[in-house]
């Protein structure tokens, strides 16, 4: 049995934990946690149980002292953002892969110190950005690559949702997205926008940033963010809009990316891609996937065998790292009131 090690058990840890029961019988898991007041969800984040019982779920749980004593198949990093970097250099030596959930840190601290290490120990890294794994954002990806509708104009990206509705199950004011020392506000905690436009443009060259907080929610980080960046693919630049936010009620999730000959539309809330094309045809791809659950799965099954055939999973530790560097620029900038910030080569 290979045993593998959850740390923090909240919504995304019990997503991941369910999906590798069911991918193997071969895992022993072992938990450790700082709070066990979370609620057992199903895996439509819905309360099953008013407390999360490990023994009940057939895990062990474990003090941190006896943790850095085992040797683990795998350790998962699923406690709030601000102290992911810290766990994964505390696990480093006594594991062969980690799993980082998204975003890496709050901040660049300790990057360098835990790529070195990772390196050092031949560790292999995933980090949680599942949307790389959806076949939609690959198709979307070879769309550009083919250049069958020519150069990139313009793209926009957005995801805005009100932040109590996240998690209805726990009071939004204790989460980790409202609140700064937990790495909360909605530029890291809608992250994914950033990764994977860096996926779908590759290089971004600069970032200005307007946000701030200007809804009533009771949260000191900021609730909004109007970000510009500026991309290069194959030698051509041109412009990217990120718009977040947490004040949306309605639940708007889209990307749309404008090309010489036409112009895709992704809608993530209902799961489709539509190509309009300039002599008015249209093509649309609905995806495959029954649940919201499915994505996660795919990833973690893939994660699992990139780690089996010591394969670099798709989604890890380098665009980990090129994502939060972004991010952290667009805090920078939002601070001195939309400077354009250069985004400097990290790796």
């Amino acid at each position: 049995m290979e045993k593998i090690l959850f740390i923090g058990l909240g919504s995304i840890g019990q997503r991941h934990l369910k999906n590798l029961k069911k991918i193997s019988k071969n895992y022993k898991f072992f938990a450790l946690r700082k709070k066990k007041s979370s609620p057992e969800l199903d895996l439509t984040n819905k309360v099953t149980n008013k407390r999360f019982i490990a023994f009940n779920n057939n895990i062990t749980e474990i003090s941190e002292k006896i943790s850095k004593k085992l040797k683990f198949h795998s350790v998962f990093i699923c406690n709030p953002s601000s102290l992911h970097v810290k766990t994964a250099l505390t696990y480093i030596r006594n594991c062969k892969h980690l799993f980082i959930e998204k975003p890496l840190s709050n901040n660049m601290k300790n990057i360098k110190k835990l790529l070195k290490l990772i390196k050092l120990n031949k560790i292999n890294c995933a980090v949680g950005y599942q949307l790389r794994y959806h076949p939609i954002l690959q198709k979307i990806k070879k769309l550009i690559e083919q250049k069958k509708l020519g150069e990139i104009k313009s793209a926009y990206l957005r995801n805005g949702y009100y932040l109590p509705y996240h998690h209805k199950y726990e009071d939004y004011k204790k989460g980790y997205a409202a609140n700064e020392k937990l790495g909360g506000g909605v530029i890291l905690c809608f992250i994914h926008e950033i990764d994977y436009a860096n996926y779908l443009f590759e290089r971004p060259l600069y970032i200005s940033c307007d946000g701030g907080k200007k809804s009533k929610l009771k949260i000191d980080v900021e609730d909004h963010a109007n970000m510009m960046i500026d991309y290069k693919n194959d030698k051509k630049k041109f412009k990217v809009k990120i718009d977040i936010d947490f004040i949306e009620k309605i639940e708007k999730r889209f990307c749309k990316i404008i090309f010489e000959k036409g112009i895709i539309y992704w809608n993530l809330k209902k799961d489709y891609l539509n190509i309009n094309l300039k002599n008015k045809s249209k093509i649309q791809i609905k995806s495959s996937f029954k649940d919201r659950n499915d994505l996660f799965f795919k990833e973690m099954k893939e994660v699992m065998r990139d780690f089996e055939n010591k394969k670099e999973p798709k989604s890890n530790l380098k665009n980990g790292i090129t994502s939060l560097q972004l991010a952290i620029a667009a805090k920078e900038s939002m601070h001195k009131k939309n400077k354009p910030i250069k985004i400097k080569d990290f790796l």
